[in-house]
């Protein structure tokens, strides 16, 4: 049986590293939109993993937290 499950797409973004638990904690009220992984704290490098369906909602509340702190987009997978 073939299963062809829908993975999570990532991104790669560069925060102010004293922004990350920030971001973090408010990825947490919006239950479900993104998984937060740091992958470099000293550099801000952060992998955002985001379900099938909710890359557009991640995408507006990113464009919306840009005014507040610095997100640079890295680069996808």
């Amino acid at each position: 049986m073939a299963v062809n499950p829908k993975r999570s797409d990532l991104l790669f973004y560069r925060v102010d590293p004293y922004e990350i638990h920030y971001l973090k904690f408010i990825l947490e009220a919006y239950e479900g939109l993104a998984t937060l992984t740091t992958l470099d704290s000293e550099k801000g490098l952060i992998q955002l993993a985001v379900p099938p369906g909710r890359k557009e909602s991640l995408e507006s509340l990113v464009e919306a937290l840009g005014r507040e702190l610095v997100l640079e987009r890295v680069a996808d997978a």
